[in-house]
This record gives C-alpha cells, sequence and structure tokens, in this order.
C-alpha cells in the first residue's frame, strides 16, 4: 500500500527513514527558468513497478527521474562548521544524488522507506505563461493510486542569458577508462557529447582543452591515460606539430554550445617545476618525450613549448576563437613557488600576448596573471570583480562557506548565486565535473561506489555527473548548482528595473554578505526567491 505522497522543494534531501521535511506545493518561475521539484514517496510493503505520471499543460515540457543513493564515506574533513547534514559519528552514510532514468518497468521502493523522484519543468524556447497545475499520479503494480499537485505559475518575463564565465573541468581520461574506449573515437565522442550536453545545460559555457595529458591531481612520477589532441612528430630533436585532431575537437565543443576554451596547464601543478606528459611519433615509435623529469624551464622544453604555441596561436586566430581563448600556466602555486612560477610566466606571457592568463591562485601570482582565481575559503574582503574570478574546492569546508559536497544541505550549495552577485565577479570555476580517479590518479575508480576519490577529498568534490549506460547523469548537486546561476540572474534581472544599488541593498536587508554571512535556512532561501520574482512581476 502507498502509504503518503507530498511534493517537496529541490532544497530537502530525502532519506529513507526520515520523514522529509520541506513540503512544496507551488512556486513562481520565468518562462525559460528551469525549475525542480520532488515528488516523496513511502509504501507500507515493497512497491514494484512504481512510476509517476504528469499530467496538465505543462506535462509535455517535465522530466522526471529516480533519486538513488550513494555512499560517502568521508563526508568532511574534521574541524568542518556544523552546517552539513549529519554530525561527525554520523557522516558515514548513503546520500540522494544521482538523478537515474526510470526504467520502463517501474521502480522499487522497499519497506516503509521514503523515495523520492526528482521533477524538472523547462522549455528552452519558453514556458507558456499563466499559472498551470502539474498533476502527478504515483502508481504501483498492485494498480494503487495516490495524486498530488503542483501549482507553478509561470511569469510573462525571461532570464538573460548568464554573462559570468563558468568552467568545471572535464576529465578525459575518466570516460575513456569508465567505457573502455579510446580516446578520441568516434566511440569516445559519443560519450563525450552526453557530458558537455549536461555541463552547458547547467550553466557551463567554457571547456578545458586538453592539447596534452593534463598535468592535474597526478602524483609525481605518476601518469595518467594519454589524451593529448595534439599530434607531435620528433626527428632529430626537430617537431613538427599538427593541429587536425584539435580542429575536430573545438568543432564538436562549439556544435555543443561551448563559448569559451582555456588550454591546458603548460607546466605541472603546485610550482610550475615540471612539464607535462607530452607524447609524441618518433623513428622509435610513439613514446613520451617529456615529463616529470623534464624541467619547466629547460631549454628542451623552451624550444617545444615555443614552435607549440608559435603555431597554436596561429590556429586559433585562422579558427575565428582567439578572443575566447584562455591560458593557464600552473594550477594553484603556494608563496613558495613564487621565484619559480615567475621565471615560468615570463618566458611564456610573450608567446600568448593576445590572450588572458588565468590561475587558481589565493596566494601567489596575483601581481603578474590577468585572471587570478581566488578560492572563496581564502577570501576575507571584497574581490576585483573586474579581474578577479573564484573557485572552491575541498578546501572549502568550513566557516560556513559554500560548496556542493554531498553531506552538505543544499542551500549550502544553492547559496553561491546570491554570493556571485553580491561580489560582481564575472567568472568561477571548478576542477571536478567527472574526475572519476582516486586522488593523485592512482587507479581509476567507480563513481557510484567511491564518491571522495578513495578517501582523499570530501565526497562529491570531484564530480557532479555519474556514468549512466548511455553517458552522462546528472546529480541533483548538480541541478541546485544551476539553480544558484538562475538566482544570480533573477537579481540581474531586477537590477535591470531599479539598479545595483537596490538590488545590494536587499541582500543586506535578508542578511546576505560576502562568502560566510548568509541565513543558513531553505525556506528563507526559496521565500527571498519568490520575494524576488514578485518584485519584478509588479515592476514590468
Amino acid at each position: 500500500m502507498i502509504l503518503d505522497v507530498k511534493t517537496i522543494n529541490s532544497l530537502e534531501k530525502v532519506f529513507p527513514y526520515i520523514e522529509p521535511k520541506g513540503e512544496q506545493k507551488s512556486a513562481s518561475i520565468f518562462r525559460n527558468e528551469r525549475f525542480n521539484f520532488q515528488v516523496a514517496i513511502l509504501s507500507e510493503f515493497r512497491s514494484f513497478e512504481t512510476k509517476v505520471k504528469v499530467t496538465g499543460h505543462l506535462a509535455k515540457y517535465c522530466t522526471v527521474r529516480m533519486v538513488d543513493y550513494v555512499p560517502a564515506r568521508q563526508a568532511h574533513w574534521f574541524g568542518v562548521d556544523d552546517y552539513y547534514l549529519k554530525d561527525m559519528e554520523s557522516s558515514a552514510t548513503l546520500y540522494p544524488d544521482v538523478l537515474r532514468p526510470i526504467p520502463k518497468p517501474g521502480f522499487i521502493i522497499p519497506i516503509k522507506q521514503w523515495a523520492s523522484v526528482w521533477v524538472t519543468v523547462h522549455a528552452k524556447e519558453g514556458l507558456p505563461a499563466g499559472k498551470h497545475n502539474i498533476g502527478l499520479i504515483v502508481t504501483n503494480a498492485d494498480g494503487e493510486k495516490k495524486k498530488v499537485k503542483f501549482e507553478l505559475t509561470v511569469l510573462d518575463a525571461m532570464l538573460g542569458e548568464s554573462d559570468i564565465i563558468y568552467t568545471n573541468w572535464m576529465h578525459y581520461d575518466a570516460i575513456a577508462n569508465y567505457y573502455n574506449v579510446k580516446p578520441w573515437s568516434e566511440k569516445f565522442y559519443k560519450y563525450l557529447g552526453t557530458f558537455i550536453d549536461s555541463a552547458v545545460t547547467h550553466g557551463m559555457n567554457m571547456l578545458y582543452v586538453p592539447l596534452y595529458t593534463p598535468p592535474l591531481d597526478t602524483r609525481v612520477g605518476g601518469e595518467r591515460l594519454d589524451v593529448q589532441l595534439l599530434e607531435v612528430y620528433e626527428e632529430d630533436g626537430e617537431y613538427r606539430i599538427d593541429y587536425s585532431r584539435l580542429d575536430e575537437f573545438i568543432d564538436f565543443a562549439l556544435a555543443h554550445g561551448i563559448k569559451y576554451f582555456e588550454m591546458c596547464h603548460l607546466t605541472t601543478q603546485w610550482g610550475a617545476k615540471a612539464v607535462p606528459k607530452i607524447m609524441a611519433h618518433t623513428k622509435n615509435g610513439y613514446k613520451r618525450i617529456f615529463g616529470w623529469d623534464t624541467s619547466s624551464l629547460s631549454d628542451e622544453y623552451k624550444k617545444f613549448v615555443t614552435l607549440m604555441l608559435t603555431g597554436l596561436d596561429e590556429y586559433l586566430k585562422n579558427k575565428g576563437v582567439d578572443k575566447q581563448t584562455y591560458f593557464h600556466i600552473s594550477d594553484e602555486p603556494s608563496p613558495e613557488h613564487y621565484d619559480h612560477f615567475k621565471q615560468v610566466f615570463d618566458f611564456i606571457r610573450p608567446l600568448i600576448k593576445d590572450y588572458k592568463v588565468m590561475d587558481a591562485t589565493s596566494a601567489t601570482g596575483r601581481d603578474i596573471l590577468d585572471i587570478p582565481i581566488m578560492a572563496i575559503s581564502h577570501l576575507d574582503g571584497p574581490v576585483d570583480p573586474e579581474k578577479d574570478w573564484v573557485y572552491y574546492c575541498c578546501s572549502n569546508d568550513a566557516g560556513y562557506v559554500t560548496n556542493r559536497f554531498i553531506g552538505m544541505p543544499s542551500q549550502r550549495n544553492r547559496i553561491l548565486g546570491f554570493q556571485l552577485y553580491d561580489s560582481g565577479v564575472k567568472g568561477f570555476l571548478h576542477w571536478g565535473f567527472n574526475f572519476y580517479n582516486s586522488c593523485l590518479s592512482y587507479y581509476p575508480i567507480n563513481p557510484f561506489v567511491t564518491t571522495d576519490a578513495d578517501g582523499g577529498f570530501p565526497a562529491g568534490d570531484s564530480f557532479v555527473v555519474y556514468p549512466g549506460e548511455k553517458g552522462a547523469w546528472d546529480s541533483l548537486r548538480l541541478e541546485v548548482f544551476f539553480d544558484a546561476f538562475q538566482d544570480r540572474m533573477a537579481l540581474k534581472l531586477l537590477e535591470s528595473l531599479t539598479s545595483r544599488d537596490y538590488v545590494i541593498s536587499l541582500l543586506r536587508q535578508e542578511g546576505v554578505e560576502g562568502w560566510r554571512t548568509y541565513p543558513r535556512n531553505a525556506q528563507w532561501h526559496l521565500a527571498f526567491r519568490e520575494k524576488i520574482n514578485k518584485e519584478i512581476a509588479e515592476r514590468l
């Protein structure tokens, strides 16, 4: 017997043995907004072939997915704040995260456990304005039915296109390893397309480009699967570089909606000391010619990178994507690396003088980088909105700073949108869209089983999508993250009708200021967003 069915907001995480809070029966959105809510279901006995049917005028715009659970052995590190879903002793548990397509026969609800399905309402061209009732009929194999409805008011206005550059690094070896396909083969591109589509659907407009195998999260002396796009030919110490495979990649990305490109880091992570793994066709076969054993300031690398960047500059300009292309030197250099980092920067900068150089760094290189990307956890004051970008990663776990770990309440994820608006920054970066390796890439992992890089990071830090049978499956964290971007654009719309000072005053009245001060409450968040919507509607 189906005991209970109710509609729940998207900021509530539904656990099997806890009656879910956050019941929501109505909301307002703009015509092109992507809106999410949940249907929570409780069954007295095992409910086989459970299905959810959507009725009403908006039914054709609704996608229904089941919310599945993943383990989080390390939901957070020690010494964090108290805005997590579980306390330290019970943090290792199952968490709702995967948004899985519902099998044709339906899904099973275990005995007296809550389950939830995720309902997404969206029309790229815009939903019909007006007040709509979305009907939801839950049935099981015994023919039992429970009906609920959700009232959605579609305001007759459109959110503007996001004006923030957002990148979340794609890990190409993870796709090749998980699906057992050769990088850049036809099968590989088939899977890659689903991952890029998911990223673009959720606000990402910049893509990381593996000119050669990216030197990210790799132990010293270790290697990751070769995903190099450049075809390098070496003979008697001379190099020739073919950019045709890169051209195929750029065309593919543009066709899937990518607007900006960031070339992979030109030196190794955490200090710029060495050279990434670079492969070449030689008279002795296809082999590595540079790597951990090559200094980034060596004559042989300078010779190669000069040739490579000169040819790349010509290619990008001929392709017409140079104005939307950015470069990296080294990820997260520390103060002790500054002297070496600057030497590398000073050599490379003239070779890419027409491009902006960006790196994630909180303490090193702000004076020389065009775009220093600052860790939110390191920000104690305002940023320079005309220069600085922001990012977060595993170290953003305390002091109530925003992040999207599996063990965090969803509101802590979504608050980022208000904070991005408040700061005025024009770029956001995250390192792990689909990193399916252990920390430091000792070996691949199965993200459905291991969500913390095998103990290396808080669960969920290293990916926000899952590798489904036919391609990427979203997580509820990714949907909530995009809600943050939509919150930001709602504030931008209100600003266009009033002023930035006026919108900032609203944020202050609501208790939002900087990166750590905000009401830690999902109901407040949703109510404030409704307040924003109402004010926009009244001013249109």
